[in-house]
């Protein structure tokens, strides 16, 4: 059976119309070519299609029959093709973005809204991870095509990296601390404070970048209790067995009962990036990484 989908836009501009003049206007064909199509769709139904009136033509019982389910047909047709376009221009698909929660609140949210505005059949999965070893754990698996995180990673060669901003870091005080009625610190406030924080499977250069060791005086850091996540942290900090660095906006997430969060003004500033593998040819990681730096862009004074 040879049902060309022009066929079935004739029928549907003759129903539409009530005239084969008028249809084949619409389709800027002219009315022999419609009559052509409509006589080669019944050949093909096996029966007529529709009926000359003296008004006009009209579609018999069985052109309504090939009407209905020829405009689902069309439609069908028209959403593959969209789709396909879509995808193949790279506004279409999923993404799965491994991110953590304390890092990306004040962002991501606006992120995904924006992807959608743009390329509103973008389904984003959020996949919620604790530490590095995470994140990179699930691209590597392939569970995750991109993650937000902080740099340094401590692995350049396979994957693609993208700085998208920068925030100070700050510190979590235990309960009564010494510094706690102090407004800021400097790197040399914390001689001699143990640090927490995880460190298990992360590289060496990456627990020093966040541990600040060496200090800018050539001092030691000292390491404290781990803690995998925040929480976790928060606890050993709040138990007074050490203080926690990190980035402004965990502090912002974790206004800890009891605890106090001071910025530490002397060390380097820590970046968030975008990253994936250098092997993945998603084109939507392109999109991605231009609406985050649209969101994460810093507003003009």
């Amino acid at each position: 059976m040879d049902l060309n989908l022009r066929l079935l836009k004739a029928l549907e501009a003759v129903a539409d119309e009530g005239s084969m003049t008028r249809a084949a206007g619409r389709l800027m064909m002219t009315q022999q070519a419609v009559s052509g199509q409509i006589r080669q769709l019944e050949r093909v139904a096996g029966t007529p299609l529709v009926r000359r009136r003296s008004w006009g033509v009209e579609l018999t019982a069985a052109g309504q029959v090939f009407l209905k389910q020829g405009r689902e047909l069309l439609t069908a047709t028209h959403a593959m093709v969209a789709e396909a376009r879509l995808v193949g221009s790279g506004l279409s698909g999923r993404l799965r973005i491994a991110f953590k929660a304390q890092s990306t609140a004040h962002f991501l949210p606006d992120v995904e809204t924006s992807l959608h505005r743009v390329a509103p059949d973008v389904e984003v999965v959020p996949l919620a991870v604790h530490t590095l070893p995470d994140e990179l754990d699930a691209l590597l698996a392939g569970t995750a095509d991109a993650a937000f995180l902080w740099l340094p990673i401590g692995d350049d060669r396979r994957f693609v990296s993208h700085r998208l901003l920068d925030e100070p870091r700050w510190v979590a005080l235990p309960p009564g601390h010494r510094l706690a009625h102090r407004t800021s610190l400097r790197v040399s406030d914390l001689v001699c404070e143990p640090i927490v924080g995880p460190r298990d499977g992360m590289p060496d250069a990456v627990v020093k970048f966040w541990f600040i060791d060496p200090r800018p005086d050539g001092s030691r850091a000292v390491y404290g209790p781990q803690g995998r996540t925040p929480e976790e942290c928060l606890h050993h900090v709040a138990a007074g067995r050490g203080s926690w660095i990190a980035p402004a906006s965990t502090a912002a997430y974790f206004p800890y009962p009891r605890l106090v969060w001071l910025p530490l003004e002397d060390a380097a500033p820590l970046g968030l990036a975008l990253i994936w593998l250098r092997e993945n040819s998603n084109p939507l990681l392109d999109l991605l990484l231009e609406e985050s730096k649209r969101v994460t862009r810093p507003t003009p004074v």
